[in-house]
């Protein structure tokens, strides 16, 4: 597919990388050129100098023979513009970044009056993934799929567990409904089989229906978040306030910008807003930080960040969940040190990269859902079985499925099935798969050829 991308930053920078990886035809349009250099020197694309909402440079950029236009500069406002300008001009669909809560209204959102195909908001996707954290306070990582039917969740195995040194065919038998989709291990990630074992300092993904998945979580320790300190008022915390403003969760947030954490608490009158370097160790021990259930750490600074969510582990918070953008700084820190690591940039890019691989003709079948996992090593699929083709009507255990490849969950007349090799896919199913593969456009990638 012929893409037109507008802005090189860092949510458009790793959209290149993976675009390319997937074989699409891009143009980035950039207005900084030592930034256009740099990612055209990385990746094989076409790099233009200018403005993406400048008719001039669009109609440089072939902008009527494109496929999918989308435009990820830093202002919203430049954004939208260039992408209705784009629509005009002839591209079929357009994505665009909206960040500033102004523009999170029924006439931009709902109602779609820019008729944009997709609104892509990074710190309101993040706030809703600390937000699933939140409700499961024992997992890394919790995701949900087919309307929050299933659900997706990490762990870290200790030596103290049950679940060490238990294998997978016991574990299934144990809690039933509930599949180990993968194990990551010194560093390798596993799509594991029936005679593997659980062992110490495993990560292991874990799916299941919810309800089920709920009481495996209780399992490990019945726990809930009754207290979050939020560090750092900017966006994300915006929206996070906004998704618990009704829960009964007792919040605090320090900011160290006063005029923000003025308009915080403007808009947040029963919240209670303390100015100050959340970073600093004084503040956080004067705020009594140890003896929250949950820390949110959402600064702008990754190294802030981390380095305040180390301190906070080593006086004994429960629950650290951690920013960090810069996905270079997770291969050198060791990530058993935070409970929980959320990354904007990368849910941003998932979703994108989710929109795109959908409008990729699939015949049989139609890509609904698309996450990643382990820092992008394990992609979580879910497609929608839409006719009889070759992989219905027959046992799993026929299937040459991929080595690589596990169905983790079939949802059918809204109900989910965790297969055995005798379950059978039907027309109308929702197929929730977990691969090491990469780039799996449609259903046909998952099996041997």
């Amino acid at each position: 597919m012929k893409i037109i991308l507008v802005g090189g930053g860092k949510v458009g920078s790793a959209l290149c990388r993976s675009l390319v990886a997937e074989k699409h035809d891009v143009v980035l349009i950039e207005q900084n050129e030592a930034v256009l250099n740099h990612i055209v020197s990385r990746f094989d694309i076409i790099g233009l100098l200018g403005n993406g909402a400048d008719f001039a440079i669009l109609e440089q950029a072939s902008v009527q023979d494109c496929d999918i236009f989308i435009a990820m500069t830093e202002h919203d406002e430049v954004n939208m513009i260039s992408a209705v300008l784009a629509k005009k001009m002839g591209a079929k669909e357009t994505i665009v970044r909206v960040r500033n809560p102004e523009y999170s209204n029924t006439y931009f959102k709902e109602k779609n009056i820019l008729g944009f195909s997709l609104i892509v908001n990074p710190e309101l996707l993040a706030a809703r993934a600390i937000s699933n954290i939140i409700d499961f306070p024992n997992a890394l990582s919790a995701e949900r799929f087919a309307g929050g039917q299933v659900s997706l969740m990490e762990f870290i195995v200790k030596s103290s567990s049950e679940l060490c040194h238990m294998p997978i065919t016991d574990f299934r038998k144990k809690f039933g409904n509930v599949i180990v989709c993968a194990i990551e291990r010194d560093h390798q990630i596993i799509i594991p089989s029936g005679d593997m074992t659980i062992k110490d300092k495993d990560r292991i993904f874990v799916t299941g229906s919810r309800i089920d998945m709920m009481l495996f979580h209780n399992y490990f320790k019945a726990r809930t978040v009754k207290s979050l300190l939020i560090v750092g008022a900017g966006k994300i915390a915006y929206y996070l306030l906004g998704i618990l403003k009704d829960s009964r969760i007792d919040i605090k947030v320090i900011e160290i910008n006063p005029d923000r954490a003025s308009f915080v608490s403007e808009k947040f009158p029963n919240l209670y807003i303390v100015q100050g370097d959340g970073t600093a160790k004084d503040i956080l021990l004067e705020e009594s930080a140890q003896n929250y259930d949950a820390v949110a750490t959402l600064t702008g600074v990754d190294e802030e960040n981390i380095i305040t969510s180390m301190f906070l582990d080593s006086v004994g918070v429960q629950k650290n969940i951690t920013k960090v953008n810069r996905t270079s700084l997770l291969e050198i820190i060791n990530t058993p040190d935070f409970s929980s690591i959320i990354t904007p940039k990368t849910i941003a890019v998932d979703t994108i990269m989710h929109f795109i691989r959908g409008r990729v003709n699939a015949q049989y079948s139609d890509l609904q859902a698309m996450y990643h996992l382990a820092n992008g090593q394990i992609e979580t699929l879910q497609f929608h079985i839409k006719e009889e083709n070759k992989m219905t009507a027959k046992p799993l255990s026929h299937l040459k499925l991929k080595k690589e490849v596990l169905i983790a969950a079939i949802i059918r007349n809204g109900k989910p099935i965790f297969p055995t090799g005798e379950d059978k896919l039907e027309v109308g199913d929702k197929l929730v798969v977990t691969t090491l593969l990469s780039n799996i456009t449609k259903i046909y990638d998952l099996i041997e050829r």
